[in-house]
């Protein structure tokens, strides 16, 4: 059974069912957890893995066979200060933070939001971006014009991601005004639950703010930013839990990008927008430390 068609039979099903699901999933991942290396056992290899997603515009993404985006332009920048070999695993969303929670990758280099689940099994860096849910619709459909009006529609997130993870936020929300969650179909990519909704198979998609942001400022004609979902959420790079050592050495490496300016220089190139005020260590939604 495919992915695609097994997130189309689950998406009618109730919200809770499908979080017990994810539970149990994780839940199996961790029972095959092996500590990952630390900074030492790297040198001593003389290499580090990471992994790095293959359709995640604009912080990764595939083009004609080379790697793009602004994980991959920091990452270049960090090959070169490293002192040892980093080797790029690129794969789809899905495997990255298990590979790197159950110690298969050393760290995850691309933008992942921090969250209470994934805080239980990773440690994050500080953020490297804004990351706060937003939803998209088609240009010119004035059924959707605020979060209220969100109430039954057929919305399209990416499996086990944020947007997947705020929905809980988002019908608190539409219950304000007596509204409720429709029906939510999964995606192991953004590109296919873009083509559903402009096929109409999907009323809106919910994403980060920012690759929305540069989504629609690429097509405008196609797509049309609406509000904010949720709390305010940021996005990092992450390494197993408690790995204190490569988290502080890529913690090292994002603090000297920042304070130099080429945090700001790279997410005006490739995010379209720029965060002047982004915390120096890890926040979950809401700007709630992690305990």
């Amino acid at each position: 059974m495919s992915i695609a068609f097994f997130n189309r039979l689950v998406a009618p099903f109730p919200l809770r069912l499908v979080q017990i699901a994810s539970v149990i999933a994780l839940t199996s991942i961790g029972a095959s957890l092996a500590l990952g290396a630390t900074l030492d056992e790297i040198k001593k290899r003389g290499y580090m893995i990471v992994a790095t997603e293959d359709d995640y515009p604009p912080f990764e993404a595939v083009v004609n066979g080379k790697p793009v985006g602004y994980d991959h332009s920091l990452l270049a920048m960090l090959r070169q200060q490293a002192g040892f070999e980093v080797r790029q695993e690129i794969l789809p969303w899905q495997g990255i933070l298990p590979g790197v929670a159950s110690g298969k990758y050393d760290a995850a280099v691309t933008a992942a939001v921090i969250t209470d689940e994934r805080a239980k099994s990773l440690d994050f860096t500080m953020p490297i971006s804004e990351s706060t849910m937003a939803y998209v619709k088609r240009t010119g459909d004035d059924r959707i014009k605020s979060i209220k009006d969100l109430s039954g529609m057929t919305l399209g997130v990416q499996q086990g991601g944020a947007s997947f993870q705020v929905l809980p936020d988002l019908e608190a929300e539409l219950k304000k005004t007596g509204g409720k969650l429709g029906s939510i179909v999964q995606y192991g990519n953004f590109s296919e639950a873009y083509q559903d909704l402009l096929n109409r198979r999907l009323d809106a998609v919910i994403h980060n703010i920012v690759s929305l942001s540069t989504l629609t400022a690429e097509k405008p004609k196609q797509f049309e930013l609406g509000q904010r979902v949720g709390e305010k959420s940021y996005a990092a790079w992450a390494v197993q839990k408690g790995n204190p050592s490569v988290l502080a050495f890529l913690n090292a490496f994002l603090a000297q990008e920042k304070s130099n300016g080429t945090f700001k220089k790279l997410q005006a190139e490739h995010l379209k927008i720029t965060f002047d005020d982004l915390p120096d260590y890890p926040l979950l939604p809401g700007d709630r430390k992690i305990n």
